[in-house]
């Protein structure tokens, strides 16, 4: 019991290969260097008292997360306060569920002075959306009723006060993911927030999906008035690159992968990291990693057939057959008209 523990030995990705054992594709950061330059830009500017707020945007799988993750790392080494809240896709949560998630764990960690010095007047404001606030005050007494517009405004300011006086000590990395199902109260009040943060030490970070339009209809509108405040920047993620894929194989595997893999996980991924890793993953568990020669076509692994299955599982079925039709011709084709289609 009293003995020293033993270190132990570190991970290398190429022992286990054989068995599929490998770290997942969000264990590994690569092909997102000028996006994370951009955003540890923000963070320097934040740190100087010129906030911003930067829109992530790109189709499930691609990275927008993770990219998020890898800029916290940075921001929490760098002496930020790091914030995160996400929304709840399954439907049923409360209003302004993602700024609860942020907001709730620096109240918890945060002692009764400090957190009162943070929330000043607008405390019970606060309280309304944050019990944990209520909990810590249980003096505080409910706002005085008035009309919604003006209650919503003073909330709005309370919050964006509150998350500005915690600036003041510390600066802020504040992410909010998965908006593309986010309330239109959430995103009205980081709408108002970004009006404010420009002259703070914060930078705010929004994560979204591009909507599919036949399944989620077209992106909120509030999302869209926030792409337009002067305080935000837009990163658009796409596929990774050929090199990428390639640097990806080769540090979750620890093979240096052969042009013909690497040329067939592209072609059959586009570079979306989520089926790169999840490809890599099947062709490692099956012992075809070197094996791969060029024009092979590889087996799509369960996991993304789930997640293009979540995709497609809304589309009409002439939508269906006109995709299916496309599988087989290819990215480029060109469209006329069927008299059995029209």
């Amino acid at each position: 019991m009293g003995g020293d523990r033993q270190p132990e030995p570190e991970y290398n990705p190429a022992m286990n290969v054989e068995t599929g054992d490998l770290p997942r594709a969000g264990d590994v950061f690569v092909g997102r260097e000028r996006e994370l330059a951009d955003l540890t830009a923000g963070l320097d500017e934040a740190a100087s008292g010129r906030g911003s707020l930067f829109l992530l945007a790109g189709e499930p799988g691609i990275g927008k997360s993770r990219l998020a993750d890898e800029l916290a790392t940075t921001a929490r080494e760098r002496g930020f306060l790091v914030l995160w809240g996400r929304c709840w896709e399954a439907g049923g949560a409360p209003a302004y569920w993602p700024w609860v998630q942020a907001l709730r764990t620096h109240v918890r960690a945060s002692d009764a002075n400090t957190l009162a010095d943070e929330l000043g007047e607008g405390a019970s404001h606060v309280a309304q959306i944050l019990p944990d606030v209520a909990a810590a005050f249980p003096d505080l007494r409910p706002p005085e009723a008035g009309d919604p517009d003006s209650a919503r405004f003073l909330l709005f300011d309370a919050t964006t006060s509150f998350v500005m006086n915690i600036s003041a000590i510390t600066p802020i990395l504040l992410v909010l993911d998965d908006l593309h199902v986010a309330d239109t109260a959430s995103l009205l009040m980081l709408r108002f927030a970004a009006g404010e943060i420009a002259q703070n030490r914060i930078l705010a970070i929004g994560a979204y999906r591009d909507p599919d339009l036949e399944r989620d209809g077209p992106l909120p509108p509030e999302l869209i008035a926030l792409a337009r405040e002067p305080t935000t920047t837009f990163l658009s993620l796409s596929g990774l690159e050929e090199p990428d894929v390639t640097r990806f194989i080769d540090q979750t595997t620890g093979v240096a992968p052969p042009a013909s893999l690497v040329s067939a996980v592209f072609e059959e991924t586009e570079g979306n990291p989520l089926f790169v890793g999840e490809l890599v993953r099947l062709l490692a568990q099956e012992g075809e990693l070197t094996s791969v020669v060029p024009g092979t076509r590889l087996a799509i692994p369960a996991s993304v057939r789930e997640v293009i299955g979540r995709r497609l599982a809304h589309l009409s079925v002439r939508s269906k057959d006109a995709l299916t039709l496309a599988s087989v011709l290819g990215q480029e084709f060109a469209a006329k008209p069927h008299a059995d289609l029209e």
